[in-house]
């Protein structure tokens, strides 16, 4: 692994990235709805800091999270991302030898923390309205097969994803998770409508508390999901464009290796967080949130104590769930 972490820091010495394109910038209307979002740590590990961002990284460490959010709305609860499945190790083993590999240097390394599925009764969540998925890899789609009738939003180029994996495996999912998939998935209706620096746009709720982009790039279909919590408590939630929220303030995307091993498209996905980059200079007020950099999710939420999950803002007033 060291020997790896040197090769990354050698081809991201000089890792800076070129700036996004001119945009205009849609300021987002206030949400008009408060919601409770809560931090569900499926999984993570402890690895060193240029693993998680290019060049030479501030961070000693990457203290990683394969989280799940539960976002808690009047109309109903959202779950955003799954994180990782207790049976991950098992479920890799159909995977070919070069993807068993990948895996046992990305998502495999996670050592499981919680159980999505008693986490949610924690929550006194009985059934989510649905599943969100910032993308299909196995530490983000891990505990959809435990949630088996609820449906599982995610833009059409990720579903296209998964029928291909089902239809000719490649790996990019777990077989086991695209079986768990099958028949659920719900393509994200983005409408044409410019919102922060992207042209186009999905309001879930209609309200503008929960806003869906796409970001595609790390996986065909990935997204970021911009999160209102009140008006003073605002993130988007940014999947995999970046492992470490330096990247941000330091203008560098992943570290090599990690880009190697995991984005679809790499040149898309640098493009992607340079857009991120550019939306922190506009809107800097706004928390930009690695799905695993587990210390700006302990900075937003607080400490995981072991008991019911960490939650910040009004729990809702009504409705299913």
């Amino acid at each position: 692994m060291k020997k790896l972490i040197g090769l990354s820091l050698l081809f991201t010495a000089c890792a800076s990235l070129p700036p996004a394109g001119p945009h205009a910038f849609a300021p987002p209307p206030p949400p008009s709805t408060p919601l409770q979002v809560c931090w569900i740590d499926t999984g993570g590990l402890t690895t060193p800091g240029g693993y998680g961002a290019g060049g030479s990284t501030v961070a000693a460490t990457w203290e990683v999270t394969s989280a799940a959010l539960v976002i808690r709305h009047p109309e109903g609860d959202l779950v955003l991302d799954t994180g990782i499945s207790l049976q991950a190790q098992e479920e890799q083993r159909e995977l070919g030898a070069w993807k068993r590999f990948i895996f046992s240097q990305t998502a495999g390394r996670n050592v499981p923390r919680r159980n999505l599925k008693d986490a949610l009764t924690a929550l006194g969540v009985t059934r989510p309205k649905a599943l969100l998925l910032s993308h299909v890899h196995a530490d983000h789609a891990g505990g959809v097969a435990s949630l088996p009738d609820v449906p599982v939003w995610l833009a059409a180029e990720e579903k296209q994803l998964i029928e291909a994996e089902l239809a000719h495996p490649r790996g990019v999912a777990l077989p086991a998770q695209a079986r768990a998939l099958e028949g659920r998935m719900v393509p994200i209706p983005f409408v044409a409508e410019p919102y922060a620096n992207y042209e186009s746009r999905f309001d879930i709720f209609g309200d503008g508390s929960v806003v869906v982009v796409p970001t595609f790039g790390h996986t065909p279909g990935s997204v970021a999901t911009f999160v209102n919590v009140s008006p003073s408590l605002r993130f988007v939630h940014v999947g995999d464009l970046i492992n470490l929220r330096e990247s941000i303030e330091r203008n560098v995307g992943k570290s090599w290796l990690m880009r190697q091993l995991t984005d679809e498209d790499l040149s898309r996905t640098q493009a992607e967080v340079a857009k991120l980059v550019q939306l922190h200079a506009r809107d800097p007020e706004l928390l930009i949130l690695p799905a695993h950099d587990r210390r700006a999710f302990v900075e937003l939420f607080g400490a995981d104590d072991g008991g019911v999950p960490p939650c910040i803002g009004e729990p809702k007033r009504s409705g299913p769930g």
